[in-house]
């Protein structure tokens, strides 16, 4: 398991509105979608487009590669995936009432998938 930062943008902005965080079994990729659930909610919840992912990272060494017998290796500090709110087949009506007006200027996207609302 990886751990990620979600990072929720407000809609039609880059502005952070929010950040969540979790252990997932790989990191997600730009485009992909994502659906939260919360406690308050069943089977639904708040959905996401991924738009970037940022590593950070550190690395021991002050040059670059250096042809040496066992170069310093670097560590992950931190994966943050940076996404704009969406509405999707699982989504919550509280949520969708929040993106009503965002959605009206053309700020949040649907899901294109071809599923039932449950």
């Amino acid at each position: 398991m990886v751990k990620i930062t979600v990072v929720a943008r407000k809609p039609g902005t880059t502005a952070v509105d929010y950040s969540m965080e979790f252990e997932v079994p790989e990191i997600p990729r730009q485009g992909d979608y994502i659906s939260v659930n919360r406690p308050d909610t069943r089977l639904v919840g708040e959905d996401f487009i991924v738009r970037h992912v940022w590593w950070k990272m550190s690395y021991s060494g002050t040059d670059g590669f250096v042809s040496s017998e066992k170069p310093p290796v670097g560590d992950v500090v931190d994966i943050v995936v940076e996404c704009d709110p969406a509405l999707g087949p699982y989504s919550s009506e509280r949520w969708r009432k929040l993106l009503e007006q965002a959605r009206a200027e053309g700020h949040v996207e649907e899901f294109q998938v071809s599923r039932m609302r449950y």
